[in-house]
């Protein structure tokens, strides 16, 4: 029961991105004082920067069919790049999406949603982002665990880092958004579940400063 809890409040937290992607576009142009939180990082995510954080890179492969079909995230569309990086703690694992200059990187840090540092060979190389959304789960999260299962198998790998990931706690995931990678708000087939929701979280979505914190 406890886990079935977990997948519908995972699922639920997906519906809820998406819908504010709708209410984005509705407004997120208006808002003068939106560009102060450009490169913020969202509350959940701060943290990311409070302590030192270092990623290392353990699986990188193509999004699969499996995961598109079970998830229908509309933000990443299948045979596109991702990785999963975890801190020597394994406490969480951090899951990069779509093609950037980050998936390269062995050791990452965070800066902002906008802002990583890659610390490969003892070097620190700042990597800016144009257009980056990040969003943390304060739980553990299914995602990266089918990825990794998925990424082991296309590596030919084995299936000790997949071990690593069903002990953590906390699940981030990170899209890279460009022009030459298309970012794709398809939010419409989401509309007659989302309209369920409307009455409830309306009021307190269509205030300016939850408008201008979106990612």
């Amino acid at each position: 029961m406890e886990l079935a809890g977990i997948r519908y409040g995972f699922s639920l937290w997906l519906l809820l991105l998406h819908f504010s992607c709708i209410l984005a576009i509705i407004d997120h142009t208006k808002c003068k004082e939106c560009e102060q939180y450009k490169y913020k990082l969202p509350e959940r995510c701060k943290y990311l920067v409070e302590d030192i954080h270092v990623f290392e890179r353990k699986c990188g492969g193509t999004y699969p069919l499996m995961a598109f079909t079970k998830y229908r995230d509309t933000f990443v569309k299948t045979g596109e790049p991702y990785s999963l990086y975890m801190p020597s703690s394994l406490d969480h694992v951090l899951l990069l999406m779509k093609d950037s200059a980050l998936q390269s990187c062995a050791r990452i840090q965070v800066g902002d949603t906008n802002t990583f540092f890659c610390l490969d060979d003892s070097t620190n190389e700042t990597i800016k982002l144009d257009v980056a959304h990040m969003y943390c789960f304060p739980f553990h999260i299914q995602l990266p665990d089918d990825l990794m299962q998925e990424c082991l198998i296309e590596n030919e790998m084995t299936n000790g880092f997949l071990n690593d990931i069903l002990r953590t706690r906390r699940g981030i995931i990170h899209y890279t958004f460009g022009s030459s990678r298309g970012h794709r708000l398809n939010c419409g087939y989401l509309l007659p579940n989302l309209l369920l929701l409307v009455p409830h979280l309306l009021p307190s979505m269509m205030s300016r400063k939850f408008l201008c914190e979106l990612p």
